[in-house]
């Protein structure tokens, strides 16, 4: 990896183009007490039954986003806090941690543990562009492999 992303945990909820990132931003509730914190740069969905996010695991259904690597200055994404900040926006583009291999191009899903995996059927919700770096005409996009960073456009895919 190079540039201020030393370890492929660094890039996990990296905004991949942020001079528009704020159109992609969205506040929610979440729920509270132990451990209900949802960690920067997991994959997570909106609960139908409840309308709080939650983190993502293979099955589920239900509007996508990926918890960001920001600073608001408040208390939000935490144990206690009720609030949280996610990146929803259709088309945006974030990094999250693949949970096996993914070919450059290929639709992605819901992956165990807030991560995104290879497509297969049913919903998706994005498409995998490439490691920090590639995408363009000098560093095409890689072949991803579990705990890659992995850069995702946002879709909503049936």
């Amino acid at each position: 990896m190079a540039g201020p992303i030393a370890t492929e945990a660094d890039a996990y909820g990296v905004i991949a183009f942020p001079n528009n990132f704020d159109r992609h931003l969205e506040n929610g509730k979440k729920a509270t007490g132990a451990s209900s914190a949802l960690v920067t740069g997991r994959v997570v969905h909106l609960t139908n039954s409840t309308g709080v996010w939650a983190r993502a695991t293979s099955g589920d259904l239900g509007r996508a986003g990926v918890v960001p690597k920001i600073y608001w200055g408040k208390n939000v994404n935490t144990d206690a806090s009720d609030e949280c900040v996610i990146f929803t926006g259709l088309g945006g583009e974030v990094y999250a941690e693949a949970s096996g291999p993914i070919k450059p191009g290929a639709k992605v899903t819901f992956g165990d543990g807030g991560t995104v995996k290879a497509w297969t059927s049913g919903l998706y919700i994005g498409v995998y562009k490439g490691h920090y770096g590639e995408g363009s005409a000098e560093e095409p996009p890689t072949d991803a492999a579990s705990t890659d960073s992995v850069r995702i456009a946002l879709e909503r895919g049936t």
